[in-house]
């Protein structure tokens, strides 16, 4: 009798189930097999010791529900996926990623680069339509995305060439404004838009822009990344849920694991949806921009004056979530990089803004005495 193998995605779910308690009979109606053939599977991979290593009874209870296909509470799931984030950051392996060497910058002023990341939506596939061949072209998907960063990656390392006589450019701040990845069911119609399930998509990205970082460090001595979560990251189809369950969160705190014991890379990630960080002598606001309400200048910008007098001030805010990449000046007090996208021609953007999105992002210097000094809009393509 041939012996049935468990492999994958299948073997991960068993060792899921039983570490949450799961019996054979609830596994057994969830993998349509025999609970005489689930305790097999135990004793041939050896997965006995996962019942000795169970979580609370309350995690139990709330997998036992999702065995057996009952209905999971708001508050259960929003418990279950913060416990989960816990599970993957605590469990998380560092790997090794060797630092290139990078020649020092040369004397004179120092120059901080500053890159704005946002609304990338890793495992997003984008169709639309093509007047010229009266046909459905792909124009954005995982392999797309691949050809944008090193695109983004070539860039840089070109305005570095351009600028490095002139400058000293010692540290680059990179600035996550979340959307970097796409939840599949934060709506009914999203699995239409998604190459990936979302826990596909976390495991891409963290790996693909930890590399960036690493790259990055041929040309600069020091690499700073700031995070703030987004919108389409969330876990549920709420807008009102804590940072910690947003899935961008898992992302950018596994960097901070990956790279606690570098002294060239700092990640840091707030447990908040907006943040303002010091970069040289000046104050930046960071956040997604789904709380801007309203698409009209006048709106957005009485509510970044709002938010200029509560927060007690700040010299740059950057924000994406509109898909369009524009730069403001609110008075004399503010600069405003409002980011771009990674899709182009984007159908979501289309929908709301009734114009094509055009996958462009942010990328400028300042120094101690110029919150900017150059100033570059990036085109991914």
């Amino acid at each position: 009798m041939t012996k049935k193998v468990w492999t994958g995605d299948k073997l991960t779910s068993l060792i899921i189930g039983l570490k949450f308690g799961a019996s054979n009979q609830d596994l057994a109606k969830e993998f349509k097999t025999t609970p005489k053939a689930i305790e097999r599977a135990v004793s041939n991979y050896g997965l006995a010791k996962y019942r000795d290593h169970r979580v609370t009874p309350v995690k139990d209870e709330i997998l036992v529900k999702e065995v057996k296909r009952k209905k999971v509470t708001k508050s259960e799931m929003k418990e279950l996926i913060k416990y989960l984030g816990a599970e993957i950051y605590n469990n998380y392996q560092i790997v090794k990623l060797p630092e290139p060497k990078t020649q020092k910058a040369k004397s004179g002023r120092e120059e901080i680069s500053i890159l704005d990341i946002s609304d990338v939506h890793v495992g997003m596939i984008n169709e639309t339509f093509d007047n010229r061949s009266a046909k459905k072209v792909v124009t954005y998907n995982y392999e797309v995305f691949l050809k944008e960063l090193g695109n983004l990656q070539s860039a840089i390392f070109d305005i570095h060439k351009i600028l490095e006589p002139s400058y000293r450019l010692k540290k680059i701040v990179i600035n996550f404004l979340g959307d970097i990845i796409t939840n599949d069911r934060i709506f009914e119609e999203q699995v239409f838009e998604i190459e990936e399930c979302v826990g596909r998509q976390i495991w891409k990205a963290i790996p693909v822009f930890a590399n960036f970082f690493v790259n990055l460090l041929n040309i600069y001595e020091e690499v700073e990344v700031n995070c703030v979560v987004g919108n389409h990251g969330r876990s549920q189809n709420q807008y009102n849920e804590p940072v910690e369950n947003n899935f961008e969160y898992f992302i950018y705190k596994t960097w901070e694991k990956q790279f606690q014991d570098s002294k060239r890379i700092k990640i840091n990630v707030p447990d908040s949806r907006r943040a303002i960080i010091n970069i040289g002598p000046w104050r930046h606001l960071l956040e997604h921009g789904d709380s801007i309400r309203g698409f009209s200048e006048n709106a957005i910008e009485k509510q970044i004056n709002n938010l200029h007098r509560e927060m007690g001030g700040f010299d740059v805010m950057h924000f994406g979530h509109l898909h369009k990449l524009k730069e403001r000046e609110i008075s004399d007090k503010v600069i405003v990089k409002q980011n771009g996208c990674w899709i182009w021609k984007d159908d979501y953007a289309f929908k709301y803004f009734k114009t094509y999105s055009v996958p462009k992002q942010h990328f400028f210097g300042c120094n101690d005495k110029r919150v900017e000094t150059w100033n570059y809009k990036l085109d991914l393509r």
